[in-house]
Parts: structure tokens; C-alpha cells; sequence
């Protein structure tokens, strides 16, 4: 059957998201380390406890979170901001600078399928927050591609139990607060955090808003590509789509397993982090990827 809608999850499908953050979250915590003195161990345990208050491993707020380096700045918000978290924040934006690129090929194919597909929606599906995942398409260069993006709920402000003070620097409020869109002109759909995947309803609701959902026998016609056997594949198997394994996100280096673990709480390491898996229970695709452009051999 023809495609009628392709949808595709971010990170470790469009691009290395393991590469890119814990490279670049190492890096802010030793600068962090660097200025205040806290050891980096300490800064990684109680970062492990933020995202997992927060629900998301991308809080884009962290440092002010944390109690040891809260604890050492006491009240004096404005040189938390200034130092800790402003130069924190600028250098995981540096070292991000030449990790956050597409895979080989995304973009070409992305182009291409544009091309030969001009009606049929490419949708991006994403467990990251909605503001998130629109930054890492944009700073891609991918936004463009696609005509909806459906993410989670955006991060909630940080402030302060003792005056509720706002810790965020005025300037980074108010990109927070405008809920940029990024020159985005698609479908934006936020969804609640039950719907974050395995679960069925996020994808669901995207069959949903294309009026593919009813008629069982329209899921054939969908395409839905994703690195994570069981959360990916499992959950396209579940709704009768057709799965794409993008079996090149496998995560394979062992030291970024190992930074990673250090700071990111243990369900967001399999969430985040998808492995090759042999167990004869694990959901097999109807495709595998060697790389993105793969895709293209099937779309009919």
C-alpha cells in the first residue's frame, strides 16, 4: 500500500542525541565543578535526582536546581545566574556545536521524500519536551522538513522555595515564556507526559489528527521509524504500522553508556539509550535501517 503519512522520532534516529548530550552535559558539569568547587560526583548524583523530579532528562534549567550549588550561592541569585549557570550553559553549547549535526544523509532524505511525497505528512513524535525538540530540529536544520511536530508538555520555571524568586536569567525567561515556534508554520501538538512512549497514545493521537485510526486496514499505509526496538518498534507493532528500525542509533560506546549513567536515572538510560537487542521476545521491524537514507527503498 502507497504511504499516506511517515512519522519519525529525533533523537538517535535523526541524529547521535547520546553523542551530543552526554558530551555536552559532561562538560557543563566539569565547568560547573571548575567554579564552585562541588565535586562532579555530587553534581551528577543530584542531577540524576532533578531529571527525575522533572520527568526529563533535557530540563533545561538544571543548574539552579541543585542543592549543593544553591547551597553556595545562598541568595545571591544574580552570581548563580552570572557565573554557575550562565557559563555552564555556554559551554554545552559549545561542545554541542559540532555534535548536534544530523546523521549522514538525513537531510538529503528528507529532501528527497519532500520531493516525491509532497502530500504526505511527515510528522516528528518525540518524548523530549515540545520546545526541546523544536530547538535541536531547528539547530539540525531539519524543522523545515517536517509539517507537524508532537512533543511533551515544555519545562516548568524554576523558582525559589524561600521567596519564589524566578532563577532564570531575564533574557532566557523570555525565549521561555514566548514559546518560540521557530518560524514553524506546521502542527504543533503537546501531549500529556502518559502519553511519552511505550505507551500507544502519543502515536495514537497522531494517527488520530491524519484519520488513520478507525479502519485498521489504513495503518498499513503508515511508517513509523524509530531507534528503540521495544519502544519504537514495539509500539508501531502494537498499532499494526509499519516500523522502521534505525538500527544505527544502537548505542555501542561504552564510556558515553558510562558518563551517562552517571548523572541520567536509570529509566531514562533505556529511554534514552536504545541497544541492540537479541532476546527472541524483542519486537522485530518490518524494516531495518543501515542508515536513514534506507528509508527510501520503502516508500512506495
Amino acid at each position: 500500500m502507497a504511504v499516506k503519512l511517515i512519522v519519525t522520532d529525533i533523537d538517535n534516529t535523526v541524529f547521535d542525541w547520546v553523542t551530543y548530550y552526554v558530551r555536552s552535559f559532561h562538560a557543563l558539569l566539569n565547568e560547573v565543578e571548575s567554579i564552585t568547587g562541588i565535586p562532579y560526583a555530587q553534581l551528577a548524583s543530584e542531577s540524576r535526582d532533578a531529571f527525575t523530579r522533572h520527568g526529563s532528562i533535557e530540563y533545561p534549567f538544571l543548574i539552579q536546581e541543585l542543592p549543593s550549588v544553591d547551597r553556595h550561592y545562598a541568595d545571591d541569585f544574580d552570581r548563580m545566574l552570572a557565573e554557575a549557570v550562565d557559563r555552564g550553559r555556554k559551554v554545552f553549547l559549545k561542545t554541542a556545536e559540532s555534535l548536534l549535526v544530523p546523521y549522514k544523509g538525513v537531510r538529503e532524505t528528507l529532501e528527497e521524500i519532500r520531493r516525491r511525497f509532497p502530500d504526505v505528512p511527515l510528522v516528528a513524535l518525540t518524548d523530549a519536551p515540545r520546545y526541546v525538540a523544536m530547538w535541536k530540529l531547528n539547530k539540525l536544520g531539519l524543522l523545515p522538513y517536517f509539517t507537524s511536530v508532537y512533543g511533551l508538555a515544555d519545562p516548568r520555571i524554576p523558582t525559589s522555595e524561600r521567596n519564589g524568586r524566578v532563577k532564570v536569567d531575564p533574557e532566557i525567561l523570555l525565549k521561555h515564556l514566548q514559546q518560540s515556534n521557530f518560524g514553524f508554520k506546521g502542527r504543533i501538538r503537546i501531549l500529556p507526559d502518559e502519553y511519552e512512549k511505550p505507551g500507544t497514545r502519543g502515536l495514537k493521537t497522531v494517527l488520530m489528527d491524519h484519520n488513520l485510526d478507525e479502519d485498521p486496514a489504513h495503518r498499513g499505509t503508515v511508517m513509523w521509524v524509530g531507534d528503540n526496538l521495544r519502544k519504537d518498534v514495539g509500539l508501531g507493532e502494537r498499532l499494526g504500522v509499519r516500523t522502521a528500525w534505525a538500527k544505527y542509533g544502537v548505542l555501542m560506546d561504552q564510556e558515553l553508556y558510562r558518563l551517562l549513567h552517571e548523572f541520567s536515572p536509570v529509566a531514562n538510560v533505556h529511554k534514552n539509550a536504545s541497544f541492540a537487542d537479541g532476546a527472541p521476545d524483542a519486537p522485530q521491524p518490518t524494516y531495518s535501517l543501515e542508515q536513514f537514507a534506507d528509508l527510501l527503498k520503502f516508500l512506495i
